[in-house]
Order: C-alpha cells, then structure tokens, then sequence
C-alpha cells in the first residue's frame, strides 16, 4: 500500500518558494481541519517547534531556525500518525507566510473516514476459538471500532501474555490484517502457537553480593515445580523493587535448556549502595520554603530491614525522627513493620504544638492496590501560643499531657500514575482513638475519608474530583478532645480560595476554631496548553460543623479559579488562582497558591 502525502497548489507560499540560502526562523504553527486529535497532539509529532510561550517577551533571544527539510518530514509524521490510528485516508496540506524572516506555517487536515474493524479472529493452533471466548473481552479491537495500529500490536502482547500465564512458556503469537481502502474495513487474524506447558525450574540469582540469599528468595512469588507463570515472576520482581535494595531485577526464563517442560530462571540483580542519603526542598505559599533531609541503612542488621534517620523543616510542621521498616513480619511476604520515633513542632494560626511521638504499626498489602495498616500512638503533646479567644469559644480544652490509643487505615488506589493520573481513584480511610482502655490525658476518637477519582474525558482532558468528609468526638466531657486532632478547613490541600485554615468556624478575633465535622470536595478539569504547559479550572466547596456528625451540607462555601502547572520529571510546578463565592471577611478577594505536585 502506498501512502502519499498531498500538497494541492495555492495562492500561499510553499517550501519551494523560500529563498535559497536565506536563514528563516520559526514562527505560529496553526493547524486546522484535526477533529479527532487536538493540536497538542499532533504538534507534539513534529521536530520543528515553536518559540516557548515563556520566551515570548524575550525579544533578545533567536526563534527556533526554520529547516524546511524537517517541516516536510514532520508533516509525513502527521500523516503517520493519523494512519496508525486508523485514518488511511487522511491528507496533510500546508501554506506558508512569511514575514522577514519568520515563516507561519498553517497546516490543513482532511481527516476521513477511519478504517473499522470489520472481524477478528483468534486461532489456536489450528482451532478457531468462537467469539464468545473469555478471552475476546481482553482485546479492545472489536467489529466497528477503529483500527488502531497500537491496539492491533498491544493486543498481540496481551494473547501472549495470557497464555504465558497458563504455563506456556514457549509460546508464540502471529498477527496478520487485510485492509480494504474501497470500504475503509479491516479484517484482522491471530495465531497463536502455545507449545508445551512448563514449570518453573530452578532459580539462578547473580549480583547479590552483599544482600543474603534468602531475602532474595523469600520474595519470589513462585517455587520449583510450580506451573510457570509470566505474573509471578511480575510479582516476584515487584516484591525485591520493593525491599529498596535493588537499582536492577531482571528475570530471565532459560527457555533453550534441553526440556521444555522445566524453563529454570536467571535473575540478575545490581544492588544499590547499602546507605543512601536524600536532601531535597521546594516552596509553596503557605508552607513556604521546604527542606528535607534522611539517611537511611537499606539493610541494617541485615533481614532487608531499613532505618531512616529524617529531618524536615518548613514554615507550619518541622519534624525529627528515626523509622525502623521490617519486611516480611512474621515471615507474611506481604506484610511490613513500621516503628516511628519523632520530635514534631507544629506552628498554625491557632496554636503550636510540640509532640514527641512513638508510633508502631503493622502494614498488610492483600494487592498492589489494597492497604490495610494498623498501630498504637503513644505521644506526649503540649500546646503553646493558643489564641485566648480560642480558649473561650471553645469553653476551654487540655493544653498538654499524654495520649495513648490505636489507629487504624485502608488504602486503595488504582490510579495510572502517581503524578499525572488519567484514570482510577485513590480511596483513603483513617480511624483512630485515644483514651478509655488505653489510658492518657485525652479520651476521643477520630474517623475520616477521602475518595479521588480521575477519568479521562476526551480531547485530551482529565475530570478530576475529590470528596472528604470526617467526624470526631470526646469520650466523655468535651475538654478532653485534643485541639490539634480537630478539622480544618481552608487552602492548599483543602478548599482553594480561602487563607490557610481559614474556612469554617472562628473565634471572635477570627481564628480558626476547627471543627469535628468536616466536608470537603473539587471538581476539576485538566487540559494540556502547549508542550510541558498545562491548565486546569476548577471548583471547590467545604464546610466545618462544631457539632460531631453534622456535615454541614446546606452551609457549604464555594470557591473556583485557573490553574497553571508546567510538567516535570517529579510532578507539576503549579500556580493556583482560587477565588470565593462570598468574600470571607478579614480576608482576600483571592488567594494565590504555588506548589510541586497535583492539587490532588
């Protein structure tokens, strides 16, 4: 099949007409007539790029130099690219303008009917499997979608993977599609070829020099004998990148041994140095600047187990502490051992605590995505710099003293991606209480929620929304629920638009009270600008109750506003604009929030 790209004859300048020798620079690249791709897309297909949008007032500093060469291959990448996306038909034209020695470039598309699937067909062998198989359901190239050349490879990986994990270790996949431009269908066959099943072999671990074999083997997911299985062996190499030990895990099933029934396996592993130290900082608005600092032995006394030796610092919390992690508690592979020892300051507009805190717990992962943890807090707080018309608003509280109570938490997040999530949420649920049975100073107890779910909508666009609600109470008299473990509400981290802590209940001088119900919830929508540049516009609400499971629903705030964030390695550099509904007095028409990292 041959593909050609089609340039008709206009009024306008093609490459051909640019002066021969003449230096050009690049200026707006426009393209229109793209309905099934946005811009950012499909300029991202291009080598010829546009002056950043943060160099545009950097008049001083050269365009990036137009090369008509690349310009003509670029428009063959967009071309290629409506192809492997199922568009035969699509034709990329262009015009040209220049201006000194600027050229504009103007791109037209004429997308096309795509190419549909018309059938597929999976054979076994030499045996047709019926399309009511299970295993149809798992290929998303079905009649009457589009042909999408990536679907139509990742769906080979996903047949071999299948059978991979049915203990066909030797197995092969074909892949074989006739297009029909007259009909713009395409009829696709797969072949596979499972061969014998196997078991697992023997294990053959190079380069751990330093870490004992047996915490090497511990983690495998899979024994000698036991029917092979691609998924264990994923499991297996999530479980040693877990433990922190290791910068490399490769396995390699010995396939060309003798007997195909046995694949033995090669796992090579590259150790990372036994004591690492980590020092990072940033700012954001409210916390101001940040600083970190940790030293960690990946392997203290050996038995993979770690300590952590940390000091963090910022303008509201700054925190000593030492953290002891044990793998493999009580020889459970998916269970971990946590034992904190930490020095907490805490300076807020309505108090400053100081908090030593021993806090043990018991961590279990059923799978990847679900967390179950449980613990003891032990702590001694003292509170300092608490405003007077706190202590009179809330009829006074205790300002000091031990407590003592468990905690327990869940955990499930089946999001794509921990910066830049398209898909999936992450629910969190924490409980914990202090006092009664376990003694103290402070009798309560403390429950709180919070659901964040991301869905990709379209044109390149993410909806993502957040709900959190909580409540809490004493045990008894009122004056032994800690004022550090109320709600707050407002800023960064809570509802935009608002000053730090700033939303819900006030003394008279307008000091956040907190709350012992709280609700909260955004809805955002994500879009990408230009290259690294995205926006975001969103709308937040929330509310706190002095009263214990009260969600103040009928009472809630509202605030909305942009967001601008610029794509890094380690998540985005974001600037939020939030501005309330109703003008809170004492503060701001608008609060303006800098971080790293999503909102949510």
């Amino acid at each position: 099949m041959l593909l050609l790209l089609t340039c008709r004859p206009t009024r306008a300048e093609k490459i051909d007409d640019l002066k021969p020798g003449r230096t050009y620079q690049v200026g707006k690249i426009s393209i229109t007539g793209n309905h099934a791709f946005s811009d950012s897309r499909l300029l991202a297909q291009m080598k010829t790029k546009m002056r950043p949008i943060y160099q545009s007032y950097q008049f001083w500093k050269k365009r990036p130099e137009f090369d008509s060469d690349v310009f003509t291959a670029d428009l063959q990448r967009i071309r290629q690219f409506y192809v492997a996306h199922g568009y035969f038909q699509a034709k990329v034209e262009y015009n040209l303008s220049t201006s000194q020695e600027v050229v504009n470039a103007s791109i037209q598309v004429t997308e096309n009917p795509p190419v549909t699937v018309q059938s597929l067909q999976i054979q076994v062998d030499n045996a047709v499997l019926p399309p009511e198989q299970p295993i149809y359901r798992s290929i998303k190239l079905k009649p009457g979608v589009i042909f999408d050349q990536t679907e139509y490879h990742r769906a080979e990986d996903v047949l071999r993977e299948h059978f991979l994990d049915t203990g066909h270790a030797h197995v092969t996949v074909d892949r074989r599609a006739h297009v029909n431009l007259a009909q713009n269908q395409a009829r696709i066959w797969y072949r596979v070829h499972p061969g014998v099943s196997a078991v697992f072999g023997n294990t053959e671990i190079v380069g751990a020099d330093h870490v004992a074999a047996e915490i090497v083997s511990r983690a495998l997911t899979y024994k000698p004998g036991e029917r092979f299985s691609q998924q264990q062996i994923e499991k297996s190499r999530a479980n040693l990148l877990m433990l922190g030990l290791f910068a490399l895990v490769r396995f390699d099933p010995q396939l060309h041994t003798g007997n195909p029934q046995v694949v033995p396996i090669k796992l090579t592993l590259r150790e990372k140095p036994k004591h690492q130290i980590q020092v990072g900082g940033g700012y954001n608005t409210e916390s101001q600047f940040v600083a970190d600092f940790q030293w960690s032995d990946l392997n203290w006394q050996g038995d993979g187990r770690q300590l952590s030796l940390i000091a963090d610092y910022s303008s509201i919390d700054s925190a000593l502490g030492a953290s002891l992690m044990q793998p493999f508690l009580f020889g459970l592979p998916n269970a971990t051992g946590y034992l904190d020892l930490r020095e907490d300051i805490q300076q807020v507009p309505t108090f400053t605590l100081f908090a030593t805190r021993f806090l043990p717990r018991f961590q279990y992962a059923f799978t990847p995505e679900l967390v179950a943890y449980i613990g003891f807090r032990l702590e001694y707080a003292k509170l300092t710099a608490i405003d007077p018309t706190v202590v009179r608003a809330l009829h006074g509280f205790r300002q000091s003293g031990f407590l003592s109570g468990p905690f327990a938490g869940l955990s499930m997040n089946t999001s794509d991606d921990p910066y830049y999530p398209h898909r999936g949420y992450v629910l969190n649920i924490d409980a914990m209480q202090g006092g009664a049975i376990w003694g103290g100073a402070f009798n309560f107890y403390r429950v709180e929620a919070e659901l964040k779910h991301y869905e990709a909508i379209g044109w390149n666009t993410i909806l993502a929304t957040r709900f959190k609600v909580g409540t809490g109470d004493s045990l008894g008299s009122k004056y032994n629920y800690p004022l550090f473990y109320r709600f707050y509400a407002g800023g960064e981290g809570s509802v935009r638009g608002y000053g730090y802590w700033l939303l819900g209940p006030q003394s008279s001088d307008h000091t956040p009270l907190g709350g012992l119900s709280d609700i909260e919830g955004s809805f955002e929508l994500r879009h990408p600008i230009w290259q690294q540049i995205g926006g975001a516009l969103f709308l937040d609400f929330g509310q706190l109750s002095l009263r214990p499971y009260d969600l103040p629903i009928s009472n809630l705030d509202f605030a909305a506003g942009p967001a601008v964030s610029y794509t890094t390695p380690v998540g985005p550099l974001r600037i939020d604009l939030g501005i309330p509904f109703k003008k809170p007095p004492g503060q701001q028409a608008w609060q303006v929030y800098f971080s790293i990292g999503q909102f949510f």
